[in-house]
C-alpha cells in the first residue's frame, strides 16, 4: 500500500511497539528493518511488535464493538464522538479517529517485511523447525489482524495483496468474501508450518499466551480463528445485507468442524475462559489496559443499560461481570450506572479466543447443518455452566439460534465485539428484536444499527476517492 495511504495505521503502532530490545522502527517499519533477521533479539523484537500491533486493535474491537451491539458505551464529556457516532445520530466520520481505526496496515507491513526476513536467515539462526515455527506464528497473527479489518468493515472491503513497493500503485479493494477466504488461507498455511516447527518457538511469547507457547499448542490457537472465519463463511449467504435468504455453504461448515475438532476446544465448565489473551504491564516501553481505563470508581466505559434489561433474571453473567453501585454518568443523552468489572487493574489481559467462544461456535455449525438438538445441547451447556440458568427447550430453529446468539452475547459481554458481529451475520441487527438482535432502533433518534465501518479518509484519498471493489470471486 502507497504510504499515504496507512497514515492513520502507523500512528496506532506508536502507543503499542516502543523501546523494544535491539529494534529499528516498529512504528513506521521499512524494508530494511526486517528483512534481514539479524539475531535472536532482533527476532523477538519482530515478534513482540506484531503482537502489540493487534492488542490495540483487539481493545478497539471490543469497545467499538460492544458499543454498535448496545452492550456497552464509552461516556466522556471531552470526546463524545465515542456515542454519538458509533449509536447516533451522527455516522461514522472517515476522516477522525473512529473512522481511521480498525485499518491496522501498518502491523500488517510489519508482518509481511518480518516473512521475507524469516524465509531469508540463515540456517544457523533459525533451523528447519524454528524457520517454519516462527512464520507459523507471523502468519497467524497476521490472519488475525487481516480478520479484524474484514469483521469491521464488511461490505465496504479491503486490500489484501499489500506485500508490494509501499511506493508503487495500491492494492486493489477486495469484496468482503474473498477478503475472509484470504485469511482463510493464510491460516491454514500457518498451521502447516506449525505442524513443521517442532516442539519450541526460538523466541518468548507475553504470559498471557501461556499454555499456547509452543508450535503445537498455538496450531491449537490457530486452529480456533480458522473456525471462525470457516462460520463466517458458511453463513455469508444467510443474510447478506440484512433480511435473510437462507443460504448455508456446507463445504465450509465441514470445514469449521474439521478445525474445532483440531482446536483447543473442550467441553469442560471449568476450562471455558482457557485461551491466549494479550498481556500488559507496568515495564518500560509497555502499556496499560485500555480497558482498565483508570478503575472502576473513574471508569468512562459503562454497561448499555440494555445489556442489563435484556438479560434473564438470574443470569449470573450479568452480576460477574457488571456492578451498578456507583453514580450514572451521561453524554450527549447516553447514560448509565453500570461499570464493567472485568477489568479490574492495569495489568488485567484481554482475552483474545475462548473456549467458550469455540464452544458457541460449535453450536453454530450444529444449527447450520440442521442438527437442532445437538445446538441447543451445546448452547445449554454454556447456559448452565456459565450463566447458571435452567436450560432453553424449544427446538423450534430460530429459537434455536436465539438461544445461541443470547449466550454468546453474555458470555462474552465486554470480552469481543461478537455481539454485533453476530447479529449482521445472522440478519438479526436491524429487525431480530432483543435480547438475541439488535431491534430497529438508533438512539436517540429512530433508525438502524451502522453495519460496518467506512473505507479511513486517507485510504479513499489515496485511491482518489474510488471504492469500488475487484476481483470478487467468492459469492
Amino acid at each position: 500500500m502507497r504510504t499515504t495511504s496507512v497514515a492513520l495505521a502507523l500512528g496506532v503502532l506508536t502507543l503499542v511497539a516502543c523501546n523494544l530490545p535491539n529494534e529499528p522502527n516498529l512504528n513506521n517499519p521499512s524494508a530494511n528493518d526486517f528483512s534481514v533477521i539479524t539475531d535472536l533479539p532482533h527476532l523477538q523484537a519482530l515478534v513482540t511488535g506484531v503482537v502489540r500491533g493487534d492488542r490495540v486493535q483487539n481493545e478497539n474491537e471490543i469497545i467499538y464493538g460492544e458499543t454498535m451491539g448496545r452492550d456497552g458505551m464509552r461516556l466522556t464529556g471531552s470526546e463524545p464522538r465515542f456515542v454519538t457516532e458509533l449509536l447516533g445520530p451522527s455516522s461514522i466520520d472517515p476522516s477522525d479517529f473512529l473512522g481511521g481505526a480498525l485499518w491496522p496496515y501498518a502491523t500488517v507491513r510489519l508482518a509481511n517485511i518480518g516473512l521475507h526476513g524469516i524465509a531469508g536467515a540463515s540456517a544457523a539462526l533459525l533451523d528447519a523447525q524454528d524457520k517454519p515455527a516462527t512464520a507459523g506464528f507471523v502468519q497467524t497473527i497476521k490472519a488475525l489482524i487481516m480478520l479484524r479489518v474484514v469483521e469491521a468493515h464488511d461490505t465496504t472491503g479491503a486490500p489484501i495483496d499489500v506485500d508490494v513497493d509501499p511506493t508503487g500503485p495500491l492494492a486493489p479493494l477486495r469484496c468482503r468474501n474473498d477478503v475472509l477466504a484470504y485469511v482463510a488461507a493464510l491460516l491454514d498455511t500457518a498451521a502447516t508450518n506449525l505442524t513443521a516447527g517442532g516442539a519450541t518457538f526460538p523466541f518468548a511469547l507475553p504470559p498471557g499466551f501461556a499454555g499456547f507457547d509452543t508450535p503445537g499448542k498455538f496450531r491449537q490457537f490457530n486452529r480456533g480463528l480458522a473456525a471462525k472465519v470457516d462460520v463466517y463463511l458458511a453463513f455469508r449467504g444467510y443474510a447478506p445485507l440484512g433480511p435473510v435468504v437462507g443460504n448455508i455453504d456446507a463445504i465450509y461448515l465441514d470445514s469449521a468442524q474439521a478445525a474445532l475438532t483440531a482446536s483447543f476446544m473442550i467441553a469442560d465448565a471449568t476450562k471455558l475462559g482457557v485461551g491466549p489473551a494479550h498481556s500488559y504491564s507496568t515495564a518500560t516501553g509497555d502499556v496499560l489496559n485500555g480497558l482498565w481505563d483508570q478503575g472502576l470508581s473513574k471508569t468512562a466505559f459503562r454497561a448499555n443499560p440494555r445489556a442489563v434489561s435484556e438479560a434473564a433474571a438470574g443470569d449470573r453473567r450479568i452480576t460477574r461481570t457488571i456492578d451498578s453501585s456507583f453514580a450514572t454518568i451521561g453524554v450527549s443523552g447516553y447514560s448509565s450506572k453500570y461499570v464493567f468489572t472485568l477489568y479490574p487493574d492495569a495489568t488485567t489481559p484481554t482475552p483474545i479466543l475462548t473456549n467458550k467462544e469455540l464452544l458457541l461456535l460449535q453450536a453454530e455449525v450444529s444449527w447450520g447443518k440442521g442438527d437442532y438438538t445437538t445446538a441447543l445441547a451445546d448452547a445449554n451447556f454454556i447456559r448452565t455452566n456459565d450463566g447458571g440458568l435452567a436450560a432453553a427447550t424449544s427446538l423450534a430453529p430460530d429459537s434455536v439460534l436465539n438461544s445461541i446468539l443470547y449466550e454468546k452475547r453474555y458470555s462474552l459481554l465486554w470480552q469481543s465485539g461478537g455481539r454485533w458481529l453476530d447479529t449482521r451475520l445472522f440478519g438479526k441487527l436491524n429487525s431480530s428484536p432483543p435480547p438475541a438482535g439488535v431491534g430497529p432502533e438508533q438512539e436517540p433518534a429512530p433508525g438502524e444499527p451502522y453495519r460496518n465501518f467506512p473505507i479511513p479518509f486517507n485510504e479513499g484519498a489515496a485511491r482518489n476517492n474510488d471504492l469500488s471493489k475487484t476481483s470478487c470471486t467468492l459469492p
